[in-house]
């Protein structure tokens, strides 16, 4: 985990939880923007991706990795003594969701992010992953997940630091897949048990998850602020790209918020 404090005093400590494939450098420029706006921003690679692991890169052993490091920035995080809000980017998303659910946290705000409730059914038909449940759940044998990374983004800067990256995570685990479709096909369960305010952005055009379906999804979830933003000409990683003003003006907004939602006058 590495920490971005500002010097000034702070509004509040934003945690962020990035992606599957993906890690931590590629929210440089959204942890930039936070700074800008007053707020300490923490942030590590999720188990299995980044500079966690070379042994088992693109494996987890039980789901429960991921909301046990959500738990240890959190706690981390809390000890500022400023409001916390965790922001999840697709994979990052749903262990937020799970997290809260299982009230293993204590935040102030949630962000959402395209989180990964659902697969596209283009998606999984077109990579045809599901290969047996036997195998899916014992098996820790790599397969290419196989998504397009100008699925994650259009932007040519950024498709050139995918192209070169050697940190990616393209291959995953039968094991790790088999986790993360149990979480998504339950994840409807218990969404009332979210009482955070909640803003959640979803990309229209987006090849990796059912936007529909996450929608209906994340209205259940319990709270009388609870956001919800679909946007136009952004694919999947919708900080994942050079011109992030859209996006991280309803950021801001509800950050904004938030601040007069809990009375917080920093």
């Amino acid at each position: 985990m590495w920490k971005w404090e500002i010097e000034n005093k702070a509004k509040g400590t934003i945690v962020i939880l990035h992606d599957m494939i993906e890690h931590h450098e590629y929210y440089i420029d959204l942890i930039s923007k936070f700074n800008s706006i007053g707020y300490h921003v923490l942030m590590g690679d999720l188990p299995g991706q980044g500079q966690t692991t070379r042994m088992n890169k693109g494996h987890v052993e039980d789901f429960k990795q991921y909301i046990e490091r959500l738990t240890e920035w959190v706690d981390v995080a809390n000890r500022y003594e400023l409001p916390v809000i965790v922001v999840g980017q697709g994979l990052g998303g749903l262990i937020l969701a799970e997290a809260l659910k299982e009230e293993s946290i204590q935040i102030d705000g949630a962000i959402f992010l395209n989180p990964l409730f659902t697969f596209k059914q283009s998606f999984i038909n077109r990579k045809n992953l599901l290969k047996s449940s036997i195998r899916l759940s014992r098996d820790e044998s790599k397969f290419k997940l196989g998504v397009d990374l100008s699925s994650f983004t259009s932007d040519n800067k950024w498709l050139e630091r995918y192209s070169k990256d050697e940190l990616l995570t393209e291959e995953v685990s039968y094991h790790w897949y088999s986790l993360i479709n149990e979480r998504m096909n339950n994840i409807e369960n218990d969404m009332d048990l979210i009482h955070v305010d909640v803003l959640c952005i979803h990309s229209n055009e987006n090849d990796i998850i059912d936007v529909d379906r996450n929608v209906h999804i994340i209205k259940k979830v319990d709270n009388d602020y609870l956001k919800i933003v679909r946007l136009n000409n952004i694919e999947h990683g919708i900080f994942q790209r050079e011109n992030i003003s859209v996006p991280f003006y309803h950021v801001e907004r509800f950050l904004d918020d938030i601040q007069h939602h809990i009375g917080f006058m920093g």
